[in-house]
């Protein structure tokens, strides 16, 4: 099939402006946003016949995040797969189409007293397929846990146009192959998501947030591992240097530990109070956000970790081991070709960001990916990708999602050459 042919295959569905889709500097020909799985499933097996490479497409927010395509042939938007599937209120689950934003499923959620306790930078376009499939958790996840573990079931279309669903509506469900893990984080290179199953918590009925500045990154760092190992039940716990600071919207000072307490309203008060004296700051040297300021000061947070296309910054995440979190986030903030630091150390794990011009930014990669025990650009501009891979060295299992991705996608149509080892 010719790339014509494609195009009038997906006549009957809605065509959108390719320019709206550019990606790392690659434009597709053909831009489609499905209106149903049928319609998804169409798209998919004209693309697979045509031997046209496709890109899944939600919000755009972590499209940043993968390596220089091999080729952009058709985004495919799922955004008009918004729906609610099913929602179970006192079971505690939910089914809702890929393309739902995390912000009108929290809405939803909140009027049952729910939540699903994930974290994204734009929870206004961030939708729950592309942040499946991006599988970048924020700071929360340290008192929950990450979207991956909430997702109880899936249904997915394969490059041939075959749906596959696994897991159902059950929390403990141990039927079948754990394609759920398989597809989360894998970057859309196996199957387009077009359903999630998800099990939701209580949603807390109060929060605050603690910030205690320091001088040192060492007292910093002993204060925020007290905190981290604790009982106190807190929900976020991460690090913010003077340039991270600033980007949050809070005063600056060398080091700034922040704190988020989620809890019932009595006792949110009593957590903050124990997690100041926990700190061991002056009292002068911390501050209480109250509950209005917290989720937008996270959003910010998360955005330090965020994956979304940039054009003169790069966004850099380093696994680290909880004894050398100290010295390497010296090392990270120290190199002078960083502007932001943040150790998120609830998850064992730094992000840098720093912005320049294209040859700054490869060397400050360069210089970052040697610090970490793991290392990902999770955002860059296409000069500073080109001849690297984005993922750093090559993950153990990648012979493995090799082979998977030979069964699962022959002809390699989606997301040709994004994945680790260019898969």
């Amino acid at each position: 099939m010719k790339p014509a042919d494609l195009d009038a295959v997906t006549t009957g569905i809605r065509h959108e402006d390719p320019e709206r889709y550019v990606l790392d500097g690659s434009r597709p020909s053909l831009a489609l946003s499905p209106a149903s799985v049928g319609e998804v499933r169409a798209s998919l097996e004209a693309a697979n016949s045509a031997g046209r490479v496709v890109v899944p497409w939600g919000g755009g927010t972590q499209m940043g995040l993968g390596n220089l395509p091999a080729a952009v042939d058709v985004a495919l938007d799922l955004r008009a797969l918004n729906a609610v599937v099913e929602y179970e209120p006192n079971d505690m689950t939910i089914a809702v189409q890929a393309g739902l934003t995390l912000k009108a499923l929290d809405r939803l959620l909140a009027e049952h007293g729910q939540v699903l306790p994930v974290d994204a930078a734009d929870p206004e376009h961030a939708t729950l397929g592309g942040l499946a499939a991006a599988g970048i958790a924020g700071p929360r996840r340290f008192g929950y846990m990450p979207l991956r573990d909430l997702i109880i079931g899936v249904a997915a279309v394969l490059p041939d146009g075959r749906e596959a669903r696994a897991g159902g509506m059950v929390v403990k469900n141990v039927s079948g192959f754990d394609l759920m893990r398989l597809y989360h984080g894998s970057l859309g290179i196996l199957a387009v998501i077009v359903q999630l199953n998800l099990k939701v918590l209580p949603r807390p009925q109060a929060e605050r947030t603690v910030l205690v500045r320091y001088p040192g990154l060492a007292d910093a760092v002993r204060s925020a591992e007290s905190i981290r190992l604790s009982q106190l039940g807190v929900t976020a716990v991460v690090l913010l240097d003077a340039g991270a600071a600033t980007r949050v919207e809070i005063p600056t000072a060398p080091w700034t530990l922040a704190v988020r307490c989620e809890a019932p309203p009595v006792a949110v008060v009593r957590q903050a109070e124990r997690v100041v004296q926990v700190a061991g700051a002056p009292i002068d040297a911390t501050d209480l956000l109250p509950a209005e300021e917290t989720p937008g000061f996270w959003s910010r947070v998360t955005g330090l970790a965020s994956a979304a296309p940039t054009h003169d910054e790069i966004g850099a995440r380093l696994g680290v081991r909880p004894s050398r979190m100290a010295i390497q986030g010296e090392q990270v903030a120290s190199g002078g070709d960083v502007q932001a630091v943040m150790l998120d150390v609830g998850s064992g794990l730094v992000y840098a960001r720093a912005t320049g011009e294209t040859d700054a930014l490869r060397a400050a990669w360069q210089r970052l990916e040697m610090l970490g025990e793991h290392a990902t650009l999770l955002t860059a501009p296409a000069g500073v990708k080109e001849g690297i891979d984005v993922f750093g060295a090559s993950p153990a299992g990648l012979d493995v999602m090799r082979s998977l991705k030979e069964q699962f996608d022959s002809h390699h149509i989606l997301n040709r050459g994004r994945f680790a080892g260019h898969l």
